[in-house]
């Protein structure tokens, strides 16, 4: 059989190329680009062919859908949908496909800037750029890393198809990697986040970006080997192999974090990491490269592998929106570490990290079409009903990247049909679903910490002596690890230095930049290295890169002065885009009870001139007066907000309310009053109404702390409980996921209890619990492919070892393992 591959003009006719699969059973003719191509356009602009790929595509018609606000095309998309055409003609010679790449190619050179950055969306068919939108701005970021991907891909391939055309790819590449070159000069330099050193040159504070920078990179150094793309991906993938964290056993086991603002957070989409390191090891036989993949593979990638694929983890598993992108990335990071190693664990890994797509997840549902060539958009739960069966150009896309090169391999395509039938016990207990048994437990609400979330939004508060109990049901007689999700903490600062006094204007106040009506109100100073939420190895110091703040209100509004220290100016922006460039930013919880940041807005001096951006309304703030000066060494914000543009919020004595106050720090950084993030409600200082400013004294914090200080006992059954030290954090309070037992908990199937207990030295803090995880010692997975072969895949938490099992038929008798 064979299927045709149409003109591109004729969208509703195309079909794929069926192909050989080296004989493999049931993966015959999987790679189907039809729904790809109706989703692909072409277009005309400025007399130059190109094409465009729609973003959406929504069930059951599969019609086009545009992103609202946005575009109806982006180079995040087409670039990826180009490398998709261009392995396509790689794997099967059809040179239509070629064609297609060559017109999305196009698109991609168009939306370069002169400087080699990139925009990201087209607004409509006649190729206006949307400049200004938060995911199309110029810049060295995703879009642009994804465009010179594509770019470098196709030039290999079009050096021997079309050398003019070639030339053409190849400049526009060198010029997007020049630019890249000014985005990596703090390359050498390291932050310290909560006791762990971390690169500062990665692209965005991200490794998962500046990963994806260096597949570009790899991809053009295979065409063209030469020293100056060699040095680049040296410099990104050195940064992104040295920020790997934990153990087999301990969180994150063996993770790359996705960014460098939170050592907790890994989510899937994006995370190139692995496939990265491996390529780029390959390539510059950088060996500790590779084994940098091989451990986050081994002792991360497998944990999923066995268990069940994740949207993030931070510090618990949200397994619900699992997405084509997601499951890709495990099935991209293992195929190129079999490249890189030659080891056939790999490949049998890469297709059963695939086998999502054929239905190998929590809903049972296959979420890419065969026949169709649909990728369906995400899974939300464990069953069919919580399948998202719209098919967009990114779930379409990712799903044939992943599946290309594994459906004709002999070995990866084997395990593409796999299913689980059935895994071993175990659990994931809320704390706040335990009921008190000792003094008074409190129960909060939160959910994103600034760096990581609260499962379930909910936690117990527990003080020395408070105790909880819950129950732990265990299925299954065995061996078992517990982990703690809970807040590591830090020494706390006494209320009176975070405090903020608001003080009563004396009089009419003139907004004009001059501060005349300010003498008596008291600067409140951010200019130490504390007060940063990151960037603190790009961070200039106090003469250049601070600021100080002052606050007044009356019956009309709240009124804010800010002298900020920053010799250069930069703000080409206005509206939403000027976050990109110099802005004060406040953020308010009007209500001061700490559940919700109500109020965020932004002072900016824009070519328009001084704006008031309000992000609630997305809008600007009515009524806001704000004047803007340039003085010696920095500038002045001066401002008046209408007291009804914050929730009607009604100013007396003695009132508190949250606020921060914030300013973009050098090199990507922030820095804000309690260098904390400000879009979490109980990190804001308060703010305190006062008539008269307060007398200043010298308060000093000394933030002292023993680990003992704050700590919580836990216990199963009537086992010895076991002390977990909290106040371990050398900068802010940050959750985490420990784990409790040392060696693994004997515990028979039926019915067990939990005990935690509040155990701290110090009476007047409180331990912050969020969830247990119980994990087994030996954890494993049935699975079973369409022919009866059976596969277990188990995993060692206490040797450190993932192995696979297979044999034929329903007896559990080996035919092969394979150790890692």
């Amino acid at each position: 059989m064979r299927r045709l591959f149409a003109s591109p003009l004729l969208l509703a006719v195309l079909v794929v190329v069926a192909i050989s699969t080296g004989g493999s059973a049931g993966v015959y003719g999987l790679i189907n680009l039809t729904h790809l191509n109706f989703l692909t356009e072409p277009i005309t602009v400025s007399g130059r062919e190109m094409a465009i790929v729609h973003i959406y595509s929504e069930s059951p018609k599969y019609q086009w859908v545009d992103a609202g606000g946005e575009g109806i095309a982006c180079v995040d998309d087409v670039a990826r949908a180009a490398i998709v055409y261009v392995e396509y003609f790689k794997r099967y010679g059809d040179k239509r496909a070629l064609e297609q790449a060559r017109r999305l190619l196009n698109f991609v050179m168009y939306m370069q800037a002169g400087d080699g950055e990139y925009y990201n969306f087209v607004t409509d068919r006649k190729g206006t750029i949307n400049k200004s939108g938060i995911t199309s701005f110029k810049s060295w970021s995703w879009w642009a890393a994804r465009g010179q991907w594509a770019l470098a891909t196709a030039c290999l391939v079009f050096k021997g198809q079309d050398p003019a055309y070639a030339k053409v790819l190849r400049a526009a590449y060198l010029k997007g990697e020049r630019a890249l070159i000014s985005k990596l000069s703090r390359y050498g330099e390291w932050d310290v986040v909560h006791g762990v050193k971390v690169p500062a040159w990665l692209l965005g504070n991200g490794s998962d970006l500046s990963a994806l920078a260096v597949l570009g990179l790899a991809a053009f150094y295979e065409a063209e080997p030469n020293r100056q793309t060699a040095a680049l991906m040296g410099k990104l993938a050195e940064g992104v192999a040295a920020y790997q964290l934990g153990t087999f056993q301990e969180y994150p086991f063996g993770a790359h974090p996705s960014s460098t603002a939170s050592t907790a957070l890994w989510h899937a989409w994006g995370s190139h990491q692995v496939a990265a390191l491996a390529r780029a090891g390959r390539l510059l036989k950088r060996l500790e490269w590779v084994k940098s993949a091989q451990q986050e593979a081994d002792w991360f990638f497998t944990y999923l592998l066995g268990t069940d694929l994740l949207n993030e983890m931070a510090v618990t598993f949200n397994r619900k929106g699992q997405i084509a992108y997601g499951t890709s990335m495990l099935s991209q990071g293992f195929w190129e570490l079999y490249l890189a190693t030659g080891h056939e664990e790999y490949a049998r890994y890469a297709g059963l990290a695939a086998s999502w797509f054929f239905g190998n997840n929590m809903a049972q549902f296959a979420m890419y079409d065969s026949e169709t060539g649909r990728g369906y958009d995400g899974i939300n739960g464990a069953n069919d009903l919580m399948v998202n069966r719209n098919a967009g150009a990114e779930s379409t896309i990712e799903a044939l990247m992943a599946l290309l090169p594994l459906v004709d391999h002999p070995l990866a395509s084997r395990y593409l049909r796999y299913r689980e039938i059935v895994r071993s016990f175990a659990s994931v207990m809320e704390v706040e679903d335990g009921h008190p048994v000792a003094g008074q437990p409190q129960y909060g609400r939160r959910d994103w910490t600034g760096e990581a979330n609260f499962s379930n939004g909910r936690y117990y508060a527990l003080a020395p002596g408070d105790a909880v109990e819950m129950p732990l049901p265990v299925a299954e007689d065995g061996e078992y690890y517990l982990y703690l999700a809970h807040l590591r903490q830090a020494a706390p600062v006494p209320a009176k230095i975070r405090s903020i006094p608001a003080v009563k204007a004396p009089g009419s106040v003139t907004i004009d930049g001059k501060l005349d009506d300010w003498a008596k109100v008291p600067p409140l100073a951010v200019n130490k290295r504390e007060n940063l939420l990151r960037g603190g190895a790009n961070w200039l110091g106090p003469e250049k890169d601070s600021f100080c703040f002052r606050i007044m209100w009356d019956d009309k509004y709240l009124y804010l002065a800010a002298e900020v220290r920053d010799p250069e100016h930069n703000q080409l922006d206005i509206g939403p885009g000027v976050w990109r460039g110099d802005a004060l930013w406040v953020y308010m919880d009007t209500r001061g009870d700490g559940n919700r940041v109500d109020v965020k807005f932004t002072l900016a001096q824009t070519p328009n001139g001084p704006q008031i951006w309000d992000w609630r309304s997305s809008f600007f703030l009515p009524g806001g007066k704000l004047a803007w000066q340039k003085q010696e060494g920095g500038c002045v914000y001066e401002a008046a907000i209408p007291l009804d543009s914050l929730g009607f919020l009604k100013p007396e004595p003695g009132k508190q309310v949250g606020i921060e106050v914030g300013r973009g720090a050098t090199g990507g950084g922030f820095m804000d009053w309690t260098g904390l993030d400000p879009d979490t409600a109980q990190n804001l200082a308060p703010l305190e109404f006062v008539l008269e400013p307060p007398v200043q004294t010298a308060l000093v914090a000394e933030r002292r702390q023993g680990p003992e200080d704050v700590a919580v006992s836990v216990s199963i059954d009537d086992m010895e409980p076991i002390l977990i030290s909290e106040a371990v954090s050398p900068d802010r309070d940050y959750l985490w996921l420990d784990r409790v037992t040392g060696l693994p908990v004997k515990l028979e199937a039926g019915p067990h209890r939990v005990r935690l207990i509040g155990d701290g030295k110090d009476l007047t803090r409180s331990s912050v619990l969020d969830a247990l995880v119980l994990v087994p010692a030996r954890q494993w997975k049935l699975l079973e492919a369409p022919d009866g072969q059976r596969l277990k895949l188990i995993r060692r938490w206490d040797s450190a070892m993932t192995e696979i099992t297979e044999w034929k038929g329903s007896n559990d008798d080996s035919t092969e393992t394979t150790d890692r």
